[in-house]
């Protein structure tokens, strides 16, 4: 009996060693934040960034926007300290000119608020087990008294007129139900509408 015992374990020895691959891939394929690139100076502000911070493109947009500037969304992960990473940069963005208008902070989350001529820009920091998540938001200052507009395009992001690619152009006509084409005269039976 402890001879089979040792020959089994013997075997499975042999089988599990041939089953044993050269590389070991990454256990983690579908990480959110992987891919990122180098990142030593802001797209959207154009500062200096704390060393060892990476950019996620796909986590973020750029567009020009209405105030003659840079628009949209950076994300970017590194390994700093985010209360460092704050300060170093509120020092570039005042040295630029712009005004810091608001600084929240909330255990490992902060919020700073910066307001520069017709343009805003939001710095969200979150730190985690050992990385911090840098977002920068920049798009122009709203008028006073302005809605908020939560219409989004067909791919998520805004519109570059503010609406929404699902909002027909003011001035088309949507049937719904009935003919297309209704016959000169008749009606078609379904609901028809026209857009101001």
């Amino acid at each position: 009996m402890p001879g089979f015992v040792v020959m089994m374990l013997v075997l499975m020895c042999a089988a599990i060693q041939g089953c044993v691959m050269p590389t070991i891939n990454n256990p983690f394929p579908e990480d959110p934040l992987t891919g990122g690139s180098e990142a030593a100076t802001s797209r959207l502000l154009d500062i200096p960034l704390p060393s060892g911070m990476e950019r996620y493109l796909s986590h973020g947009y750029q567009t020009y926007g209405a105030h003659g500037g840079h628009e949209g969304l950076e994300t970017l992960r590194g390994r700093v300290d985010p209360a460092v990473a704050a300060r170093n940069i509120h020092a570039s963005l005042t040295a630029q000119g712009w005004r810091l208008r608001l600084s929240l902070r909330k255990g490992d989350r902060s919020v700073h608020i910066y307001e520069r001529d017709n343009a805003m820009a939001l710095l969200n920091f979150r730190r985690q087990t050992v990385m911090t998540i840098l977002e920068i938001w920049v798009g122009g200052r709203l008028p006073d008294g302005a809605m908020p507009d939560f219409a989004e395009g067909r791919d998520g992001r805004p519109t570059p007129d503010g609406g929404s690619a699902l909002t027909p152009v003011p001035g088309t006509v949507e049937q719904w139900g009935g003919s297309s084409a209704p016959p000169a005269g008749s009606s078609s039976g379904g609901l028809l509408e026209r857009n101001l």
